[in-house]
């Protein structure tokens, strides 16, 4: 059920700390009603101990996993100081680390440590440069420029919630991702903050429980079926049409980095 991506699988996320500075204002983060991300006004900046990310990582290896792995959910993983060191721990044992990013903390030290180590870098649309501006600055490592933003949960454009969820499953017979917050709680999907479904916790539990147990299995079980949506506050207004390919929004790009990001990257001095 979950080994690789010919297997359905997608991706394994160890969010190794809760922090992001972006404000982006599509972004479920940042428009979910609960503010679970948030601490009394301030975002939260707890982190996963660092032993226990080393455990994650052994326990997905152990249990067949051969594919890309991401150290975020909504948070930034540049803001983790230890994503390197866990990048090269992942790697060392088959992984496939890769990073998604706004770009706001790169500097000319970390380009340097992630090219080449990172072998998929993507950056967010919001990121100032060009595909080809980034490819000069990142020499080794693929890098990817969005050109777009999925509609996801809460987005204020109502009209294209109501047309994406119209009747539709919300997951295939097999689940694409493997979601791991920053205190271990197991997310069902990327709008799941406030475990809905009452899975697992890494901490108290095996990924291998977490995946396999009863809690999740009835879980993807239960969103398989058409309409079964409306019986969930959480799924009843989310636009995920999964195994399509969702709403997505063109948005205007700035292709050339200001001054103060050329500044951090070394190529203005």
């Amino acid at each position: 059920m979950w080994r690789n991506r010919e297997a359905g699988g997608c991706a394994i996320s160890i969010e190794t700390q809760a922090y992001c500075g972006g404000l982006c204002p599509e972004c479920p983060r940042n428009l979910d009603p609960t503010r679970s991300r948030w601490r009394d006004g301030e975002p939260i900046r707890d982190q996963m101990p660092t032993r226990k990310v080393y455990d994650l990582i052994d326990q997905s290896v152990d249990m067949g996993w051969s594919g890309p792995i991401h150290f975020s959910h909504y948070s930034e993983p540049l803001a983790d100081p230890r994503f390197i060191e866990f990048s090269r721990y992942a790697l060392k044992k088959g992984l496939t680390p890769e990073l998604f990013t706004n770009g706001e903390l790169l500097t000319k030290k970390l380009v340097k440590q992630i090219d080449g180590v990172i072998p998929y870098v993507v950056m967010s649309f919001r990121t100032p440069g060009s595909q080809r501006f980034w490819e000069t600055v990142f020499k080794k490592s693929r890098v990817r420029i969005t050109k777009s933003y999925q509609v996801l949960i809460w987005n204020p454009r109502t009209e294209l919630l109501a047309k994406s969820i119209a009747g539709k499953p919300c997951v295939g017979p097999l689940f694409s991702a493997f979601r791991i917050n920053y205190d271990g709680q197991m997310s069902m999907c990327y709008a799941d903050f406030n475990n809905e479904f009452g899975l697992l916790n890494a901490f108290d539990h095996s990924l291998e429980e977490l995946w396999f147990g009863e809690e999740h299995v009835k879980a993807v079980d239960e969103m398989s079926v058409p309409g079964s949506r409306g019986r969930r506050k959480l799924c009843c207004v989310c636009p995920e049409v999964y195994p399509d390919k969702g709403t997505y929004v063109p948005v205007e790009h700035v292709d050339t980095p200001p001054d103060d990001w050329l500044q951090r990257l070394g190529l203005l001095e």
